[in-house]
């Protein structure tokens, strides 16, 4: 039987290479997936709810930087046709990750005060490494961009499972250590994030050896392409905003909470993670080359898809999370699988539009998202700052819808930008 199914994948795959792709990441997406995952259930038993949610606005501060480290430019690197351009476009998106990490150490010192006045000591003692951070993970991210340009999603996905080997592995080893506090899990964290780096920058060799002779300067390139950091890149830093912001509010009222909650967000991301982490990146680079005419009918088939892998999963998972996170990852965690049932709404849908997302890059209709986004980020961030709830859980239950409804206002306005960018093709056709 296991015969015969392998023998099926291999017999599709090689008819599409746009599903051999997707199973190559989602393979390097399950492995690292199901590391994150039986680590958390030793993490948990080691680093205390509290020490978790000092972790989750260090990594929530960091992610801002990440989120705007190469300027968006490094999305230009699928859009350039010649390889030359291509290379002076990673060159610049560097330079941009270089800047903005001195900014985030520079910053991290500077915000120390605030950080010991809102949170805790540890979170404003470690502050500055949020610079540190930023720089492996976004340059990490830039050299992604480069390797799906080239279609070697072999690399991409060994760099996953080795990225959270090193992560996980590292706050292990501080763990067992004894340095059960913040540090454990910061540095564990750097030490994956900057072996990732490294071990991308390594493969690729092709980007330090193909001549830029003839290609626009990177001025030009930075001119061309103004839309990432002007348009793309304000829509994913109030992305960024959001999904940050949620955390360091739930912080600002409990970090033990912020620790459970971070868990359960943790987990019940992991089938949307597993599944479009794989698609988005081929999907973005099979919708890089599409001709208009055909965006509706692949923004579509993405969505059905995505609602037919991701309905079982999550109901099951809403059935049985109350009482399976404290089995899973100590007693410690009940109130984490209240939390994940609350969640799941919200998560079903960013399953459905993640892998959309980047079509709006592809359609020139940045700021239609951009727009959205402010509405996705002020929604949820007004609820949280002024809900009559006195208790977290309600708040968190009603959060998950309201992210739900924002993220089905989304889906429409994608087919309708699907829809619009056919009709333009056709037009320009028949002129």
């Amino acid at each position: 039987m296991l015969g015969r199914f392998t023998a099926y994948v291999k017999s599709v795959s090689a008819s599409s290479p746009f599903l051999r792709h997707v199973l190559t990441l989602m393979t390097g997406t399950a492995i690292s997936q199901i590391i994150v995952f039986f680590m958390t259930m030793v993490l948990t038993r080691m680093f205390s709810s509290a020490t978790w949610g000092e972790a989750g606005t260090f990594t929530s501060l960091a992610a801002m930087l990440i989120a705007m480290g190469a300027g968006r430019y490094d999305l230009a690197i699928m859009l350039e046709r010649d390889d030359g351009a291509a290379k002076q476009v990673a060159r610049l998106a560097f330079r941009c990750i270089i800047g903005v990490s001195i900014f985030g150490v520079i910053a991290g010192f500077a915000l120390r005060p605030l950080a010991a006045k809102h949170y805790t000591e540890g979170v404003a003692t470690w502050l500055p490494l949020i610079g540190v951070s930023a720089f492996f993970m976004a340059g990490a991210t830039m050299l992604q961009f480069w390797f799906n340009r080239k279609t070697d999603y072999k690399t991409i996905a060994r760099n996953r499972v080795l990225q959270q080997v090193g992560m996980s592995g590292g706050q292990l080893g501080f763990g067992l250590a004894g340095i059960l506090t913040l540090p454990g899990l910061i540095f564990g964290q750097i030490i994956g994030q900057a072996f990732a780096f490294v071990n991308l920058g390594r493969k690729a060799t092709d980007l330090r050896t193909i001549s830029t002779e003839g290609a626009p300067s990177i001025k030009q390139l930075a001119k061309k392409h103004w839309k990432m950091p002007v348009l793309n890149g304000p829509n994913v830093f109030v992305d960024t905003i959001r999904s940050n912001g949620i955390i360091l509010l739930i912080g600002l009222i409990s970090l033990p909470q912020l620790g459970q909650y971070l868990v359960a967000y943790r987990t019940v991301q992991v089938p949307v993670t597993l599944i479009n982490s794989a698609v988005s990146q081929v999907f973005f680079q099979k919708l890089s080359r599409i001709e208009p005419g055909k965006m509706t009918r692949e923004v579509v088939r993405s969505i059905k898809r995505a609602i037919a892998i991701g309905t079982l999963p999550f109901v099951v998972l809403w059935i049985v999370s109350p009482w399976l996170f404290p089995i899973v990852f100590g007693s410690e965690w009940q109130m984490a699988g209240h939390y994940a049932r609350a969640l799941i709404p919200w998560l079903c849908m960013l399953l459905i539009t993640s892998p959309i997302s980047q079509m709006f890059v592809v359609t020139g209709t940045q700021h239609w998202v951009l727009a959205h986004s402010i509405f996705y980020t002020v929604v949820p961030l007004s609820w949280l700052k002024w809900s009559p709830y006195n208790d977290l859980l309600p708040t968190v239950q009603v959060l998950g819808l309201l992210m739900a409804g924002c993220l089905i206002l989304l889906t429409v306005i994608a087919v309708f930008a699907a829809k619009r960018y056919d009709r333009r093709g056709v037009t320009e056709s028949t002129t």
